[in-house]
């Protein structure tokens, strides 16, 4: 009797760690790994974004003003950078896309010797099969975490790159529209050529308004 009692605690320990562990395995499938695949997935949106506003910004810079290389150099190595995280970030997902499940144990189960701890072998091959998937899981979760934090870095190098190419290249343009305004300014105007024609002279009231005399 107190072996059948024991039997039966060890297998509620058991069947306690089987809940606790499909509970951690369901937090990883659809709150953990999904959440990371979406940061991954925003990081590369954010970045496709500014790339298309850095390269419309210079081209409509190069357009309005002469090309400075400083800017033209900031605005590359900001597209490079920000390359270099969508390269980043499609790697990361294509390296990581291999979720793992539990597998079945049917044929594990089936093949159990028919005895008292038939049930609590069970249990343990669940276990087994849990575990595995749920650190399988765990390996997922850190490579894109170590892949999330260099995409951040490259986004951030070039997003603060891009900033500074921005407000360059916006001084360059008011600077040249003062020097231009300047430029007008400084322009001699050409003196109007006296006329050919005699001033009239007015005289006392009354009197008629007579030529001024050569």
């Amino acid at each position: 009797m107190k072996e059948n009692i024991s039997y039966e605690n060890y297998e509620k320990n058991l069947k306690l760690q089987l809940e606790s562990k499909r509970k951690d395995l369901d937090i990883q499938l659809t709150s953990v790994i999904p959440g990371q695949f979406q940061t991954i997935k925003l990081y590369m949106w954010l970045c496709t974004l500014i790339i298309a506003g850095n390269i419309t910004i210079l081209n409509s810079y190069i357009k309005i003003t002469h090309i400075s290389i400083f800017v033209i150099i900031l605005f590359g190595g900001s597209i490079a950078s920000l390359g270099y995280s969508i390269f980043l970030s499609l790697i990361a997902l294509k390296s990581n896309n291999m979720i793992a499940f539990p597998q079945d144990q049917y044929e594990k189960m089936s093949k159990l010797n028919s005895d008292n701890l038939e049930h609590t072998n069970g249990i343990n091959a669940m276990i087994s099969s849990v575990l595995d998937a749920f650190n399988k899981n765990n390996k997922i979760i850190n490579n894109m975490s170590g892949d999330i934090n260099k995409i951040y870095i490259a986004l951030i190098i070039g997003a603060s790159v891009s900033f500074f190419a921005i407000i360059a290249s916006g001084t360059q343009i008011v600077t040249g529209e003062i020097i231009m305004s300047d430029n007008k300014e400084k322009i001699v105007k050409p003196t109007p050529q006296t006329g050919t024609t005699t001033p009239i002279i007015p005289k006392t009231r009354g009197d008629k308004p007579q030529q001024e005399k050569k």
